[in-house]
């Protein structure tokens, strides 16, 4: 793709969430066969604490109207919860940062790179979009260890991955810069080698610091449903570390976004 129309896109994607935010008072609605949804004013930890234990659903994602239902078949209904790991980032970002997303909005192929006939295969990116589509028009900034720093209007899926994953060392330099008041959004990233793909953005979810003491990081998986977890312990850290083991076609590496809350 040529620089004039990745410079296009990555402007109209801006754009349409200004334009579609704007300034109103945003009310994020309660999903439907859940009670007592925080309010406009709850902390981080409590919208963490609402949607913690909601099982496990593939594709499972909640939209503006607060209806259950699926990323890739927007008309189904469920009268049950049910998250995967991108609905639940979505769901908990509404809350973070006032805005009642559409997920075909969230959904958005920022860079035009990973359509039905894309070179690396179709969504290899889902996982960079997401979180960067939902922090798009905010003060964010890529957590890198070290004094690394990155440049997100210059890269893509393939050259902004973070950091090793495994590199507990990065974690605990990384984690010590995190502050209250910020919510920090991930994808974790893998090589493969199936059909045309070469690496995919697999895993999202959020960090979210306390002021306690506490870094919680919560995600949805398969066995678990949506989780929390302390990772300024060492012990809990290396559990969902060694949840995504390396394998012989490389590393995995996890993009850490910072954004404020509102």
């Amino acid at each position: 793709m040529n620089n004039l129309k990745k410079s296009f896109l990555k402007a109209f994607v801006g754009l349409s969430f200004l334009v579609s935010m704007g300034c109103a008072v945003v009310n994020i609605p309660t999903p439907h066969g859940m009670t007592d949804g925080p309010d406009s004013g709850a902390s981080a930890e409590k919208v963490l604490s609402f949607f913690d234990s909601i099982p496990y659903r593939e594709d499972g994602a909640i939209n503006k109207a607060g209806d259950f239902t699926l990323f890739a078949d927007q008309q189904a209904r469920f009268d049950t919860s049910g998250l995967n790991c991108s609905g639940f980032t979505v769901a908990a970002s509404r809350y973070f940062f006032k805005r009642d997303y559409v997920l075909n909005d969230v959904m958005i192929d920022r860079l035009a790179d990973s359509g039905p006939d894309a070179e690396n295969g179709e969504d290899w990116d889902f996982g960079y979009d997401v979180i960067l589509n939902l922090t798009e028009g905010m003060d964010r900034k890529v957590m890198l260890p070290f004094g690394k720093n990155a440049d997100i209007s210059s890269s893509n899926g393939m050259t902004l991955r973070g950091f090793d994953l495994h590199d507990l060392k990065a974690w605990t330099d990384v984690i010590s810069k995190m502050k209250k008041g910020s919510v920090y959004l991930f994808s974790m990233s893998k090589p493969v080698s199936f059909k045309n793909y070469k690496l995919l953005h697999y895993h999202v979810g959020v960090i979210v610091p306390d002021g306690e003491g506490h870094v919680w990081l919560c995600h949805a998986t398969h066995k678990a449903g949506v989780n929390k977890v302390d990772i300024t312990s060492l012990e809990n850290l290396k559990r969902v570390v060694d949840a995504n083991p390396d394998s012989k076609l490389g590393k995995r590496m996890i993009l850490i976004v910072e954004a404020p809350l509102k």
